[in-house]
């Protein structure tokens, strides 16, 4: 997706059928509609006391009625006036019905796109996006850009029906016509600026949403400490002048679309008066035709004018859609290499050899070396900072080291499936992360896993007591965060979640922390007895961890790069 080309030609690109199908649709319902229309003639006619042989236009309407065998009596000519709207509004009815799908598929499709690419790009990169922008872009972005859509489908309705409206005004009179085109060019040109003035009033409405959504995320996660520490007004301060900006974007906007609607009526009065004196006095054109040639010059150029009008709608809608794309264009350039490299299932052991892995320059690890075997706990100790994390995060391949390498059974890293390697691997961090939703769902976390294992996780992990006497058992909601439950009781489920998928490697990273003793002491327990069936890598500084290690990794940051490694 080329978030560079025009927005308009996004929706002709990804969808051209339905696009081609509206349009006819579309232009067959103004046909349709211009011959209800050139049917009033003979109405008027009467009107004017002129028989059918005393205009060129009688005379054509006459034989059309005469090909459908009919007589251009006052009762023919109703029947096919009704038929006419009749199947114009057929005709409009499934080119919104195209409309419909395509919006609906427009929304469903970029917010499918959007999340596969957020959930798929580099861990680095990710960690550096505003979450709060991106949850902006899947919860509104996405819907509005099948807003987008709408009225961009109305400038193409307005447009059809006008070239339908022109071209009936050919046959009466081409000079006319020709008239009403350069007037259309004349609103397209007087207008240009407003439009462009909308158009960048909502690109500046877009980029202020956006940085106010993600320092609204930031602040509500942060509200306590903001609180305590006296510091909300600065955080309201920064709000405020962020609104401040969206105010005068949107200001602008609406004056923008005001100025438009109310200039165009009274344009549109004015050249058709010219229009009327012009064919009376210059091209002496009977009241007949000249009455008739003022109806379809004032419904080309007034269709010409509402397809102008949803056009400044689609331009102040564009920016949104714009920043959608551009997100998942820069997303898309930043994802990790899927389904490439060597399956390998964890037998032996996970090494590092000599790795070195430096963070904004800064080198956190040098000339690391450690073995994670299998059957065994594996326990990395040392104060924050001292890149216990990061040595989890490499095994899982979520960075890559700058020098040394990564290897599960003596294969490294860089050339496994990292998707089908991380299907391997169970993982617990520190911080609880639990959905609003029934505890069999937070432990499937998606996955396709039967309940009888969910509740084998569930034991294992020393759970299923507490989930049994729930009352709901599975089906039990655990609350936003899980605040339904107790601290070690989400921590279980956090450790049933990573059992469930059954991992060969089990990453624990400070887990416990922040449990009492007991609690802790009895969730290490369960760990032991799990070890037999995998190799378990803790990232802790807790006591209890060095205790159940098989081996204990010391990592110290008053040691320089070096990370030395002491068994235990």
């Amino acid at each position: 997706m080329n978030s560079t080309r025009p927005s308009y030609a996004f929706f002709l690109r990804e969808y051209p059928r339905q696009t081609g199908l509206m349009l006819l649709y579309l232009f067959l319902g103004g046909i349709l509609e211009t011959m209800g229309a050139v049917s009033l003639v003979p109405l008027l006619a009467g009107l004017f006391g002129q028989g059918v042989g005393s205009s060129t236009l009688l005379e054509h309407i006459s034989g059309a009625f005469q090909l459908l065998g009919l007589a251009a009596t006052l009762e023919n000519t109703i029947l096919v006036i009704c038929a006419a709207m009749l199947l114009k509004g057929l005709f409009t009815f499934l080119a919104y019905l195209q409309v419909g799908y395509v919006e609906a598929e427009v929304t469903t499709r970029l917010r499918s796109d959007l999340l596969d690419n957020i959930l798929s790009v580099r861990w680095p990169f990710f960690v550096s996006q505003p979450s709060g922008a991106l949850s902006y872009a899947l919860s509104t972005e996405a819907p509005q850009a099948g807003v987008a859509l709408r009225y961009f489908c109305l400038v193409l309705s307005s447009l059809a029906q006008t070239l339908a409206y022109t071209l009936a005004g050919l046959l009466i009179s081409w000079q006319v016509m020709v008239v009403a085109c350069l007037c259309g060019g004349f609103f397209l040109l007087a207008f240009r600026r407003l439009i462009k003035s909308v158009r960048n009033a909502g690109m500046r409405q877009s980029e202020t949403l956006n940085s106010m959504t993600s320092v609204f995320t930031d602040g509500l996660a942060g509200a306590k400490p903001l609180k305590v520490m006296g510091a909300e007004e600065h955080f309201v301060s920064f709000v405020r002048t962020q609104s401040e900006r969206y105010k005068q974007a949107a200001r602008q906007y609406v004056m923008g679309v005001g100025a438009l609607a109310a200039a165009q009526e009274p344009a549109l009065a004015v050249l058709l008066a010219a229009g009327l004196y012009w064919g009376h006095s210059l091209l002496a054109v009977d009241g007949l035709t000249l009455v008739t040639l003022a109806f379809f010059f004032h419904r080309a150029v007034s269709r010409f004018s509402g397809a102008q009008q949803s056009y400044q709608q689609f331009v102040g809608v564009e920016g949104i859609l714009s920043s959608l794309r551009a997100k998942i264009a820069s997303l898309r350039r930043q994802r990790e290499p899927g389904g490439v490299g060597h399956r390998v299932t964890l037998k032996r052991e996970v090494r590092l050899e000599g790795v070195k892995f430096a963070y904004e320059g800064k080198i956190v690890l040098e000339g690391l070396d450690l073995t994670i075997s299998m059957g065994s706990i594996t326990a990395l100790h040392g104060p924050s900072g001292a890149g216990k994390t990061t040595v989890a995060d490499l095994v899982a391949g979520l960075v890559a080291p700058g020098a040394g390498r990564v290897t599960v059974d003596s294969v490294p890293l860089s050339e496994l499936d990292l998707r089908h390697w991380r299907t391997q691997i169970g993982y617990v961090p520190q911080e609880v992360f639990l959905f609003n939703d029934t505890i069999r769902n937070n432990v499937a976390l998606g996955r396709d896993i039967p309940d009888e294992r969910i509740w084998e996780a569930l034991d294992q992990a020393g759970a299923k007591s507490f989930v049994e006497t729930a009352g709901c058992g599975l089906d039990y909601q655990t609350g936003e965060h899980g605040r339904a439950l107790s601290g070690g009781q989400r921590q279980r489920l956090m450790i049933a979640r990573a059992l469930a998928g059954s991992p060969r490697l089990l990453i624990l990273d400070e887990a416990t922390t922040g449990l009492d003793e007991a609690t802790e002491r009895e969730i290490w327990s369960r760990i032991v007895l799990l070890k037999g069936s995998m190799a378990v890598l803790a990232v802790s500084h807790q006591q209890i961890v060095q205790e159940v290690a098989d081996s204990v990794i010391q990592i110290e940051m008053d040691l320089g790069p070096q990370a030395k490694p002491t068994g235990k």
